[in-house]
């Protein structure tokens, strides 16, 4: 359940970001944009490695090289648009972020990864609410609009929503892997000898 959401969130905030940049590539230009890409490119191929590596555990050539296809065309289209320069820095942080994620991903034991993914999920919400802010900074600049609280009081609450969300779902898997591990009948007869 928790790879599932946190697939959905990655998919949904980098889609509508790739589709924000693009339409407001002549808003967003020089080492501002740059910024915007490598670090949303960094989030979203690091917890895109991550998802990687934990569905394919203990295949670390077949979950890096899908993270790095994922995110090399994550990189290219939040990058399309706005120069060369934007799309080969948007690929390269990537390339290292999808990289780094499959090995984190590899690492972590196949019962017990769902607290570094909610981390990892966390962390990329915050980062993504952050670009937004900064991209709605820049398009309220230049176009001498009033600052509408409301649209900032929306995202905070969508991102503590969300939050809350895979904070709950990872309390949840976590309990239920505790309970089917202490519930093993091997583990349950090996106590009850001890006990003897």
């Amino acid at each position: 359940m928790l790879l599932i959401l946190s697939i959905l969130i990655v998919l949904g905030y980098t889609t509508f970001l790739i589709f924000k940049i693009s339409f407001n590539t002549e808003k967003l230009a020089g080492m501002t944009a740059m910024i915007i890409v490598m670090s949303l490119g960094m989030m979203s191929s690091l917890v895109i490695g991550l998802i990687s590596g934990i569905i394919y555990k203990n295949d670390l050539t077949s979950s890096t090289i899908l993270a790095i296809v994922l995110s090399l065309f994550v990189g290219y289209f939040l990058g399309k648009g706005l120069g060369l320069v934007v799309i080969i820095e948007g690929m390269a942080a990537s390339l290292m972020g999808s990289m780094m994620g499959a090995m984190l991903g590899e690492m972590l034991p196949s019962e017990n990864f769902q607290i570094m993914l909610a981390f990892m999920d966390a962390l990329y919400i915050i980062v993504v609410y952050l670009i937004l802010l900064q991209i709605r900074d820049i398009l309220r600049k230049s176009s001498d609009k009033a600052p509408t609280i409301n649209h900032t009081y929306t995202s905070i609450f969508i991102m503590v929503i969300l939050i809350a969300i895979v904070l709950f779902t990872t309390f949840y898997e976590v309990n239920h892997t505790e309970k089917q591990i202490n519930d093993r009948p091997v583990e349950n007869q090996l106590n009850e000898h001890n006990h003897h």
